[in-house]
């Protein structure tokens, strides 16, 4: 039976073979993906950022794809196993790919904080993810420190989709390993192969970032990344102790791709105006819960009514209208009508020339305080506390962490970028809170800030 083809504006054209996608693709639990934006409220900034953790799941599964394939041209790789033992490595692999975020809730990042995560590992646990982990010696350390949506995920695996990947002799449980970033097969001495094909999936060169970063750079139109992703995907190695990497071909693009890391976090997430339009809608989910006295996000809700970012802005919107008067009113008017304050600075260079103190340990003490800042200065300026924000980047899993330790392979050894001397001198750039006043007091705002740092204002509480 010939693949399925779908367009992707990133990638081209995805294929998909007629299993994945009667199992998997076709499935409500996946096709839910449609209606979750993957940069969430970013779209107020930047209007072509509509795209989904629907798209975004396929590209990675093109990525695991390609990357896996490419690995079975080289001999170092596919010496010590038959051709069916990388078919089924293959396969686990791309059912990891495509399902790795089908646990995203509404919002992303900003709805998963509502979801119990001990309800959760104790329903994985029911369903023998716990047992799983145990008999490959790994112990529940990944399930216990795994995010809400990574969670969430897991369970969805296996309680929707665990029937489909058994018909394509999948094991559920090392889907989710591979979510978590392990594999069952390679903890328990299978190949090493095994353990690559998850680091595919979830490493510091995992094909989850090279997506995101491409797909964020090129739908959002920020256009702050230029890098040769071919060249790149075709880099990829791997060895049995080393496990992956990438081979010295990658060198003339890796610099362009950890400065484009660091430029699609610090223009597009860490926007101003997107750090703003995302804390505006998480005080909407908050005055959401308070009024309906129950979390906006569950698992359940999940799983069984399978809610969305359109579910939610519809509870939203009722809720603002059944309650004219209250804050939830005022902040759904803010958010649809786009009337966002300013901030007393708007990036890295105008904080250094507004702000006269160590910005490391001013940023460290605006956050450690940002409750007491926020009411303190509503009142020192004479506006209401609502209007004063104190707020950082919303998803900080996009920090550019640990990029040192991306591994270039080179005669016979694995080394980091960092050991090869590629990033110079640099130091890369940390992300900056923001603070939000009333357009005209800006200058005001960030004078007393300033002030009270230097009297040490709260350092004893």
């Amino acid at each position: 039976m010939p693949a399925t083809q779908i367009k992707d504006p990133v990638h081209g054209y995805v294929e998909l073979e007629q299993p994945l996608v009667d199992n998997v693709l076709d499935h409500r639990a996946f096709q839910r993906l449609r209606h979750v934006r993957q940069l969430s409220a970013t779209y107020l900034v930047y209007p072509g950022a509509n795209h989904t953790r629907f798209e975004h799941s396929l590209g990675v599964y093109h990525l695991a794809r390609t990357v896996f394939e490419n690995l079975r041209e080289q001999s170092y790789f596919y010496r010590d196993a038959t051709t069916a033992e990388l078919d089924d490595i293959q396969r686990t692999l791309e059912c990891a790919a495509l399902l790795h975020d089908v646990g995203h809730p509404p919002f992303s990042h900003l709805g998963e904080r509502f979801i119990d995560t001990d309800d959760l590992q104790q329903r994985l646990a029911d369903r023998g993810l716990h047992d799983a982990f145990a008999d490959a010696g790994v112990g529940d350390a990944p399930i216990r420190e795994a995010s809400a949506h990574e969670l969430l995920g897991c369970l969805i695996v296996l309680k929707e989709f665990a029937d489909g990947l058994r018909e394509m002799g999948v094991d559920p449980h090392d889907v989710c390993a591979h979510i978590l970033g392990y594999s069952l097969e390679y903890e328990r001495g299978g190949r090493w192969q095994h353990g690559v094909a998850a680091q595919i999936l979830h490493s510091p060169i995992d094909v989850d970032r090279l997506d995101y970063i491409t797909r964020d750079n090129q739908m959002t139109g920020a256009d702050v990344l230029s890098f040769d992703t071919d060249r790149m995907v075709g880099s990829y190695t791997a060895h049995p102790e080393e496990g992956l990497a990438l081979s010295d071909k990658a060198l003339s693009t890796i610099g362009n791709y950890l400065e484009g890391r660091i430029a699609v976090y610090m223009w597009v997430t860490q926007h101003h105006k997107s750090v703003y339009a995302h804390v505006l809608l998480s005080e909407l989910l908050d005055e959401l819960a308070a009024l309906a006295d129950e979390p906006p996000v569950t698992a359940d809700a999940v799983l069984d009514d399978e809610i969305d970012d359109n579910t939610l802005m519809e509870r939203l919107r009722v809720a603002a209208s059944e309650h004219p008067d209250s804050t939830l009113a005022a902040l759904y008017d803010r958010f649809r009508a786009r009337r966002f304050p300013e901030t007393c600075w708007k990036h890295r260079i105008a904080y250094a020339d507004r702000v006269d103190a160590d910005l490391d340990a001013f940023s460290d003490w605006l956050v450690a305080h940002a409750d007491r800042l926020e009411a303190d200065l509503a009142a020192e300026l004479g506006v209401p506390d609502h209007e004063v924000w104190v707020e950082q980047s919303y998803v900080p899993e996009y920090e550019p962490q640990d990029l040192e330790d991306i591994p270039i392979a080179y005669g016979g050894t694995t080394r980091s970028v960092g050991d090869w001397g590629l990033y110079g001198e640099r130091a890369f750039d940390r992300p900056i809170p923001f603070v939000y006043v009333p357009h005209g007091v800006e200058t005001e705002a960030t004078g007393t800030l300033v002030d009270w740092f230097h009297a040490k204002q709260y350092e004893q509480a």
